[in-house]
């Protein structure tokens, strides 16, 4: 390796942890309720968007999100490309939490992944676009197996598919016994 090539791969490796250390910060912020320090980790025309709570456009819009009562985020795996000033980023998201409903709250277990889109401003990097796409959110005490509040779908087209499987199988395991 050329030191050329090492000091770019060294550029590179500082700027991936740099994201990671936004996205851990994204995190701790968030689960303390600090509208302010998580906004201010997001571009001015930044966006933050989840398929439960909605599309929030621009810093000060962010900044005025109501997080959940109770949240603990962990994130794992991440997968996270840089281009110059430029980068997406791919992690998964495991988060026990509360949901507001009505005057209670109800305690979930949160499964999800982050596709984000980062910039660097002024030599630091921000959130451009944080997408949150859930897996399943699922009451606590239910588990996701028994009860899923969002990722109903998959679950309920797996349970059709299971005897059309079987079908399908009963069929082929005839066609060989002939």
């Amino acid at each position: 390796m050329t030191p050329n090539e090492m000091e770019r791969e060294l550029k590179r490796l500082q700027d991936i942890e740099a994201i990671v250390r936004l996205r851990s910060l994204y995190c701790y912020y968030a689960d303390l309720k600090d509208c302010d320090n998580w906004a201010n980790l997001f571009t001015e025309d930044g966006v933050f968007e989840t398929d439960v709570f909605g599309v929030y456009k621009g810093r000060e819009t962010i900044r005025a999100l109501q997080h959940l009562p109770f949240a603990v985020h962990y994130v794992a795996n991440p997968i996270i490309d840089v281009d110059g000033d430029r980068a997406r980023g791919r992690w998964l998201l495991f988060e026990p939490c509360s949901f507001p409903v009505g005057k209670k709250h109800q305690p979930v277990w949160g499964m999800a992944k982050y596709e984000d889109e980062y910039r660097r401003v002024d030599g630091e990097w921000k959130f451009k676009h944080v997408k949150l796409m859930s897996h399943a959110w699922a009451p606590y005490e239910k588990g996701w197996e028994k009860e899923r509040i969002i990722g109903q779908g998959k679950k309920k087209a797996a349970a059709k598919a299971k005897p059309a499987a079987k079908k399908k199988a009963k069929a082929r395991a005839k066609t060989k016994r002939r």
